[in-house]
């Protein structure tokens, strides 16, 4: 109530009174300010150097031994039986000689809802450890192929030798799955439902216990690689612990084979300031385009929904090096075998961390789980990037209290105490008359993007399939039915506060802002970016012409959903339309971009467009 009669010259507290006097002037600065300072993340005065909370791991402590001729002999099994029986049951048969317990599961899947459905085939094979009682596990999963579509069999290849290596030791303290799908991440996703108990029509009757941790390999067809890209993003926005992508990258280094964050190499210590800013900048933007839009950066994405901490680990290639992209059959050949040397560094390097990981009394849960890494070796702990968003909900909560303070004539603010009584009378009737107005419009355009998130549930299926347009085509329709209703409303009715709908839109986006900054940063600041300022700053200036509420309105339109996923088709890097991969992200992991831009983004977007065009 003291917020509300604030306004009217009601005595309150000094905080309140503070704030209704600057709360016009510090809105825009705050603003601008939370975006300053996530572009002073990449600076090296706001990163530390990275270092190990699980003293139990032991990371570098033992001899590697990776590398013998029985695991080169293994390697080559995967190539003799991939020449007489289809890839499901070399592997099967590789597995089984080896003494592992096999198991192969058949399952379909449905990228997106009514679109046909997908065949799969899974393999898994289980080391016992002679030192446990099954209790827990750690996975090595690969798949066929990469995430940019091409043959992994250098993976399969490397995980066989892995499983006769792991065969031959008797230290293991957890059972080893060694994990082969043919469908990527829904592959996985699938095998996962099955381990974990949550699908009763494709159960796995070859199981093992808890899974501590899970890697995944990618080795694209090359001869030589230069080192080694790690990925640790999940689909929603979860992160590996800080202590796993720490300890890989530390044994990495001692076998020879690097492990760099996403693909990107170290920068030298004695280059120039901006130089060290522009990596650390590119790298934070590849977290982000990862983390919030949970792009495909390897298999170890669904583990991370299961609270399994996970990475992957993908080959570089030598620029130089001849890469076979098309197999004939689908077979592999001597001449794209990596060398001798790449695969017993790499083994050794994988090796060396399933040792550390063997070492674990617990899960990880010392480190940290919220983090961003500007550079190899250093981190951006949660407490020093959280500010940003703080400063920009503070923004829009500075801005909405401006506004309803603000709202109708001029003559209930006065501070006359003689004129109390007609003043808060005149403002309840203020609110009586344009709050259902205001509340109704909220409601009708979330209504729309409700239907907009439900529809692919139940329209025919041939209307989706075209990947490029369709998208776009019902989020225009929906937009133009919706702004042609609303328009309609305000230009006949004239019974809406601009003022008063800004301000508990400002309320209502700082509220999803606040609650997405602890769980999924990135998709937090990419959201405010796209709907939190251009809310900020629209109607900052008088928009008393036809010509400045088209110029507010076409303004709006270009950082509209329908436009930024235009232009994200080519930052993004998405070979379809990116409305399209969030949909069956949604539908398959259960990612919240697909909802935010149906029931956040978009409707905040048509809101601007009617706050301008208010007279």
């Amino acid at each position: 109530m003291s917020l509300v009669l604030s306004g009217q010259g009601e005595k309150t507290s000094p905080l309140l009174r503070v704030a209704r006097k600057y709360s016009a002037y510090l809105s825009y600065p705050l603003a601008i300010c939370g975006l300053l300072w996530l572009l002073a993340l990449p600076l090296s005065s706001f990163s530390r150097r990275a270092y190990f909370s699980e003293n139990a791991m032991m990371p570098g402590q033992v001899y590697t031994t990776f590398g013998t001729q029985s695991h080169m002999d293994a390697m080559d099994r995967v190539d003799a039986e991939l020449k007489t029986k289809d890839q499901a049951q070399a592997v099967e048969a590789v597995f089984a000689s080896i003494g592992l317990d096999t198991e192969t599961q058949e399952f379909t899947y449905t990228k997106v809802p009514r679109i046909g459905k997908h065949a799969g085939t899974n393999v898994h094979g289980i080391l016992r450890a002679p030192r446990s009682d099954s209790v827990e596990a750690l996975v090595i999963a690969a798949s066929w192929t990469t995430a940019n579509n091409a043959s992994n069999v250098n993976a399969v290849r490397l995980m066989a030798g892995l499983a006769q290596y792991a065969s031959e030791q008797v230290y293991w303290a957890r059972d080893i799955v060694f994990v082969v799908t043919d469908s990527g991440e829904q592959g996985i996703e699938e095998w996962l439902r099955a381990y974990q108990g949550l699908t009763t029509t494709l159960p796995l009757f070859v199981r093992s216990g808890i899974i501590q941790a899970a890697l995944s390999l990618e080795l694209p067809p090359a001869k030589r690689y230069t080192g080694l890209g790690l990925y640790f993003e999940g689909k929603g926005g979860q992160l590996a612990n800080l202590d796993y992508v720490n300890m890989v990258q530390y044994v990495s280094r001692l076998e020879r084979m690097p492990a760099y964050l996403h693909g990107l190499k170290d920068v030298p210590r004695r280059a120039h300031w901006w130089t060290k800013y522009t990596s650390a900048t590119q790298l934070l933007l590849r977290q982000v385009r990862a983390q919030a839009f949970g792009l495909s950066t390897g298999i170890h994405a669904p583990f991370l929904r299961y609270r399994i901490d996970a990475i992957t680990l993908a080959g570089l290639p030598q620029p130089e090096d001849p890469v076979s992209a098309v197999f004939a059959h689908g077979l592999f050949t001597d001449a794209d075998v990596p060398a001798a040397p790449m695969q017993r560094q790499i083994g050794r390097t994988i090796e060396a961390s399933f040792r550390s990981l063997n070492n674990l009394l617990e899960h990880f849960h010392q480190s940290f789980f919220f983090y961003m890494l500007p550079a190899n070796q250093r981190y951006v702990s949660i407490g020093d990037y959280i500010p940003a968003a703080g400063l920009m909900i503070a923004s829009l909560l500075l801005q909405a209290m401006h506004l309803w303070w603000m709202q109708g004539p001029d003559e209930l603010r006065s501070d006359s105490p003689h004129t109390r009584i007609t003043r808060i009378n005149a403002y309840y009737a203020l609110l009586r008359a344009t709050l259902p107005s205001s509340v109704g419009i909220i409601l009708r355009v979330h209504a729309l993007g409700l239907v907009l998130l439900l529809i692919p549930q139940l329209i025919a299926s041939s209307v989706l399939t075209d990947a490029t347009t369709t998208a776009y085509l019902f989020t225009m329709a929906l937009a133009s039915i919706s702004m042609v209703l609303h328009t309609s409303d305000i230009y006949w009715t004239r019974r809406i506060e601009w003022r008063q709908l800004k301000s508990i839109v400002s309320v209502y986006l700082a509220v999803v802002v606040a609650c997405l900054s602890v769980m999924n940063f990135s998709l937090a600041v990419a959201l405010f970016v796209v709907a939190g300022l251009p809310l900020v700053f629209t109607r900052v200036c008088r928009v008393d012409t036809r010509i400045r509420r088209a110029l507010g309105v076409l303004m709006l339109v270009a950082v509209s959903p329908v436009c930024m996923m235009t232009l994200g088709m080519h930052v993004l890097g998405c070979s379809s339309n990116p409305f399209r991969v969030f949909l069956a992200d949604f539908y398959r992991f259960g990612s919240l971009v697909y909802p935010l831009v149906c029931l956040v983004y978009w409707p905040v977007n048509l809101l601007c467009m009617i706050i301008v065009l208010i007279q």
